[in-house]
């Protein structure tokens, strides 16, 4: 039997996001195997989601100024050597700095005479590269990616060899994303006070760069026939409540902040992601996997998830471009229920969390060794 692995991930904060949803789902399963995981970084808005699970976190601060990553590779190494680990998993430049001065990187002395590799997960790729920010950017002993458009920008922007990539998709629970069918359609509207022939889009996401959440309001006034549902809080949302009273969208544009996506999904049309840049696209995975079609930009992902006409459609990261893709997707009801169907299909065969699982596993045995 395959001995245990002993995993630390070193993340910014349990802030609200994609990045804590993968953390979540990862030292979950993990850990459901037997697996030990922990967490060091920051605390943030998901922090009772951590705080809940039955692993520990540690309080690092990983995101100040160079004295403040100083000490924090200092008491990393503290902890390293009462807390052995087998592989540092790592999701931000600053901790996979920390990383590597904490296993003797910095001086060429590893912690205990022990090399603990250092795997870093590329979850937004295009990120600043410039001046000294290629000089901090440390991609670790090895990299995963969760798409091959974030591969490529790997090898051709950030320099790093095709040997030391890895692509794992990220994946969805089929029984936490049931498919929905005519009936719980109607009654998630019911649930929402939609009418029931209503044609409703749905924005899920934080309302922040660079998911270009203000194109949904385009849309809306461009065809007011269709009713926009955004489910999601952040940065941006007092800004588009004064956009949406301006322009008295009320009626059609509906900004639900945080709240729980599965009625969302169950009775939308079709689920809109218009994000500027991605490492894959969670959320159109989920929306897919209950029978939902997808109309996205080209970001990462977007080639893994969407089959052409098929299970969506995409368009490149052109606002203009984008809303009208969007007011001729919505338009042909029967399309979409093709699309929706043919959508699951794929999710639940070739991007499940199962099978992410299984695969990060095997990228991590590979690194360690055993």
């Amino acid at each position: 039997m395959a001995s245990p692995l002993r995993i630390l991930h070193l993340t910014a904060a349990s802030d609200a996001g994609g990045l804590s949803r993968y953390l979540l789902d990862i030292c979950g399963g993990l850990h459901a195997l037997g697996h030990e995981v922990s967490i060091a970084g920051g605390r943030g808005a998901w922090h009772e989601r951590f705080a809940a699970c039955p692993w520990p976190w540690i309080d690092l601060n990983l995101t100040g100024g160079y004295f403040a990553l100083r000490e924090a590779a200092e008491q990393l190494r503290r902890h390293l050597e009462s807390h052995p680990v087998d592989l540092i998993h790592t999701h931000y430049r600053r901790p996979t700095l920390v990383a590597r001065r904490a296993t003797g990187g910095a001086t060429g002395e590893a912690t205990r005479g022990m090399k603990i590799p250092i795997l870093y997960t590329v979850h937004q790729p295009r990120i600043r590269l410039v001046g000294p920010w290629r000089w901090l950017s440390d991609f670790g002993d090895h990299t995963h990616c969760p798409s091959e458009d974030a591969k490529k920008w790997l090898m051709e922007t950030a320099r790093v060899p095709e040997s030391r990539i890895t692509v794992i998709p990220h994946g969805v629970d089929p029984d936490e994303y049931p498919l929905r069918d005519r009936a719980i359609q109607s009654a998630a509207r019911k649930s929402l006070d939609l009418p029931p022939a209503a044609l409703v889009a749905a924005f899920v996401g934080r309302l922040d760069v660079p998911k270009n959440a203000g194109w949904m309001i385009d849309l809306a006034k461009a065809s007011p026939k269709v009713t926009i549902l955004m489910a999601g809080d952040g940065p941006e949302m007092p800004e588009l409540r004064r956009v949406v009273e301006r322009e008295c969208l009320s009626r059609v544009v509906r900004l639900l902040g945080e709240c729980d996506p599965i009625p969302v999904y169950q009775a939308a049309d079709a689920l809109l992601s218009p994000s500027e840049r991605e490492g894959f696209g969670l959320v159109c995975a989920e929306a897919m996997c209950m029978g939902v079609p997808v109309l996205r930009t080209r970001t990462g992902g977007a080639a893994e998830m969407i089959v052409e006409g098929l299970t969506g459609r995409t368009t490149p990261v052109d606002r203009h471009e984008f809303v009208e893709a969007a007011i001729e997707f919505l338009e042909d009801l029967p399309a979409l229920q093709r699309m929706g169907t043919a959508a699951a299909e794929h999710i639940r065969a070739n991007f499940t969390l199962a099978q992410q699982i299984e695969r990060t596993i095997g990228m991590y045995r590979k690194l360690t060794g055993k």
